[in-house]
């Protein structure tokens, strides 16, 4: 049973929970484990049966297709999000390793108590649904980035290891193919550049936690509020883009705005359990042209990202 306020307070914000009433949740929470694990400790092996969807409240975990440190980590996952769900979901084994790359404390929530929320909850089964088409995506990028690899074609990572999201290379793909859809099927395009306001966070020299965490939680909410069709990325630092098909320039300035709310009011928590106030960001956002370039349009939205950090900072301002 968990009964600590703080966790509940923590998990009851993650992505799986995120929107369910207390009622709901509370015979989650009472049957609920909590979990320690060491640095270096496994959670999940390859070829084992997992009959439990894990919340991470403090720590890191990586996802990895071996045990060699040398190989670059599937995803990292980070407070507030959850592992183990695919398993669980389809009743398979589980398919890669999941290692604790620091101390860790975890929700442990049994088979049946899972399978309970998301059949009572229509808002679960919808932030379910969301998670796994964020990771299906992913993976097919990944996918399809080895197939261009193997077929001797010039090629980059495209995922960002911070953060989990497409960098600049990916989303930079994402786009090429994007745009001559919009174009032949008459649909918007719309680009928020975004950046997290500065705090002197990314100069403490005591944690350099306290500099990337605000940057983890600022990917978690965009994977949570954003459509499923919608693509994010962190490009460089402490700037991140958004592209929205079939969107218009007044809704994408409005989910931008959303977005700036939701950041502002997220605490970020450190692996350690501790808190950090949540950050702001300033944004810009820009309708595609149907000749523009990503080059092109980057710049239009850098513009009015420029514009909304003269005027004082968080704030969106359109191009």
């Amino acid at each position: 049973m968990i009964d600590s306020p703080e966790i509940l307070r923590l998990i009851e914000t993650a992505s799986l929970f995120r929107g369910i009433s207390a009622e709901l949740l509370a015979p989650v929470f009472n049957k609920a484990e909590l979990v320690k694990l060491k640095s270096g400790e496994r959670l999940l092996s390859p070829g084992t049966i997992n009959e439990h969807v894990y919340i991470l409240i403090s720590g890191r975990l990586n996802v990895q297709a071996t045990l060699s440190n040398m190989d670059e980590p599937l995803a990292m996952i980070t407070p507030g999000e959850c592992v183990g769900e695919m398993s669980v979901l389809v009743d398979s084994l589980v398919s890669a390793y999941v290692i604790a790359a620091a101390n860790c404390e975890l929700i442990s929530i049994d088979y049946a108590s899972f399978w309970s929320l998301i059949d009572g909850s229509n808002e679960a089964a919808r932030n379910m649904l969301n998670i796994l088409v964020q990771r299906i995506r992913l993976g097919n990028e990944v996918m399809a980035d080895g197939l261009l690899h193997h077929d001797n074609l010039p090629d980059n990572d495209i995922v960002d290891n911070l953060t989990g999201l497409f960098n600049l290379h990916g989303m930079h793909r994402k786009f090429d193919r994007l745009m001559p859809r919009c174009v032949v099927g008459k649909q918007s395009l719309c680009l928020i550049l975004l950046e997290v306001d500065d705090t002197g966070r990314s100069h403490d020299n005591i944690d350099e936690l306290r500099g990337t965490q605000p940057l983890r939680s600022v990917a978690q909410v965009l994977l949570t509020f954003l459509r499923p069709d919608d693509h994010a990325a962190r490009l460089l630092g402490k700037r991140f883009a958004v592209l929205l098909a079939n969107s218009s320039l007044p809704d994408t300035c409005a989910t931008a705005e959303r977005l700036r709310t939701a950041i502002g009011k997220t605490s970020i928590v450190l692996p350690d359990g501790n808190t950090l106030a949540p950050c702001t960001i300033s944004a810009g956002v820009c309708l595609a042209n149907p000749d523009d370039t990503w080059n092109t349009l980057v710049a239009r939205a850098d513009m009015a990202l420029e514009r909304a950090k003269n005027a004082g900072r968080n704030r969106v301002e359109r191009g």
